[in-house]
């Protein structure tokens, strides 16, 4: 029989925790990985609407998305989900990983069609280029407004976010399996045919761009719209139709938030599920 250890929740009651129960309150990546490390970063959020227009010019995530959502009325319900789907996996006791990696199962199984193109939220090669998506501009948004990162960092840190895909189906050994072959993988992405080659892919763009909903969204629109912009790459930016922003006022936001954000308390810097999970460990 598995030995008991004696943990109080509060020092005082002297409850009783077994190891299969702790094993369960611990998270899937360590304290110190990379992905903790990364994903903390508020500033991350940044980059959110570009990795959502990036995903979405994929062919079978637009048409998945635009048959099977409210997309064009609620474009940022998606981007919300995805985060807490993100910070959840990364931060979270195994037990709500579990559960939420059952619930984005459940949610993509009728997710499919074969017009005008087979597509399929269960398919390999769209879930590759959400995970891309997803690494690219995690790395770039930390990389401009918190610090550099070294290869050995970006190398981890894809790891640790292949196995961060399993969650949603992806095995570990699809795909680029290392940083050098995932840099090639995606600039192959970028300027290949495939992104932005259905016309939905552009009008579901334009959604999140100039989201209907919420409408406190409008006032901070000329930051997000620039960054939006800053980070969406050529040539698929102008194929879905946006100019290339300001230099000036890019440097200008660089500026400031790189000033600001060492300042910051933790509260306001890093994510509610980060801080919860360290107040878990301590």
């Amino acid at each position: 029989m598995a030995a008991q250890l004696e943990v109080s929740k509060d020092g005082r009651d002297g409850r009783r925790i077994t190891p299969h129960a702790l094993a369960a309150e611990a998270s899937i990546f360590p304290h110190d990985s990379a992905i903790w490390r990364i994903s903390r970063e508020h500033a991350l959020v940044l980059g959110g609407p570009a990795a959502a227009i990036l995903q979405i010019a994929h062919p079978q995530v637009a048409l998945g998305v635009a048959e099977h959502s409210d997309f064009k009325n609620d474009s940022l319900s998606r981007l919300h989900r995805t985060l807490d789907a993100v910070y959840t996996i990364t931060f979270s006791p195994r037990a709500e990983v579990e559960a939420m990696a059952a619930r984005v199962r459940k949610s993509h199984a009728p997710v499919h069609g074969d017009k005008p193109v087979r597509y399929s939220a269960f398919s390999l090669d769209a879930q590759m280029w959400v995970l891309a998506t997803l690494i690219q501009l995690g790395t770039q948004s930390f990389e401009r407004f918190v610090g550099p990162l070294t290869q050995a960092d970006r190398e981890s840190h894809y790891h640790d976010m292949r196995i961060f895909g399993t969650f949603f189906g992806l095995p570990v050994d699809y795909g680029p399996q290392t940083w050098g072959e995932f840099s090639t993988y995606y600039e192959e992405m970028v300027h290949g045919p495939m992104l932005a080659s259905l016309p939905i892919s552009r009008e579901l763009a334009n959604h999140v761009a100039f989201p209907r909903r919420p409408r406190f969204l409008r006032a901070v629109w000329p930051v997000s719209g620039l960054m939006t912009r800053e980070f969406l790459p050529s040539p698929v930016r102008e194929r879905l139709g946006f100019t290339a922003p300001s230099n000036f006022a890019s440097r200008q936001i660089d500026r400031t938030i790189g000033g600001v954000l060492p300042f910051l308390p933790p509260e306001l810097r890093f994510t509610p599920h980060y801080l919860a999970a360290m107040k878990r460990l301590t």
